[in-house]
């Protein structure tokens, strides 16, 4: 192998260089009254706190709020940026042999802070966690933090895939 070659050579993310810590740079999102309605709308929730002041009011909250779930948005996982930010590809962007490694399961813990319009939201997101399963299979967990521009932390939630299946198992088309 020539140095060309050696320095054209996709490095890969893989079980062996993963290591729980390895995490990304902040992101920040901007929380308008748009952004509210548009991530109700695209999931098909009408409650009308992600709409109009006055339900929100009336539901006692301050005004119109953020739905819970929309806490993907706000504060996605980026697990290919964690890989990136480390020096290497993600599975699914690899060149050679691309493969994807599928959502398993979700445990959003919400703190009582609702996200509004005018909020400002800064989140992290982190590899905290990965094991093998009895069977073989290995799972992998990321950890997301999320805080508004006071600080005060909107949500917390683990978002779990699996990494890899049990050799002889083939994963969904």
């Amino acid at each position: 192998m020539t140095q060309g070659q050696r320095q054209e050579e996709e490095r890969v993310y893989n079980w062996d260089v993963m290591q729980i810590g390895h995490t990304c740079s902040p992101m920040t999102t901007p929380i308008t009254r748009e952004s509210i309605a548009s991530y109700a709308r695209s999931v098909q929730n009408s409650n009308p706190v992600y709409y109009d002041d006055n339900a929100a009011r009336a539901a006692g909250f301050e005004g119109v709020i953020g739905a819970p779930t929309m806490c993907y948005a706000y504060a996605p996982m980026r697990r290919a940026d964690i890989m990136n930010q480390n020096g290497y590809t993600s599975p699914e962007q690899a060149k050679q042999n691309p493969r994807s490694t599928p959502f398993a399961g979700t445990e959003i813990v919400f703190q009582g802070v609702p996200v509004r319009p005018g909020d400002t939201i800064m989140s992290t997101s982190t590899l905290d966690n990965r094991w093998e399963s009895r069977s073989g299979n290995r799972f992998v967990s990321f950890r997301i933090l999320a805080y508004n521009q006071r600080g005060e932390k909107v949500v917390e939630y683990l978002y779990n895939i699996i990494w890899e299946y049990t050799r002889g198992q083939k994963g969904r088309g």
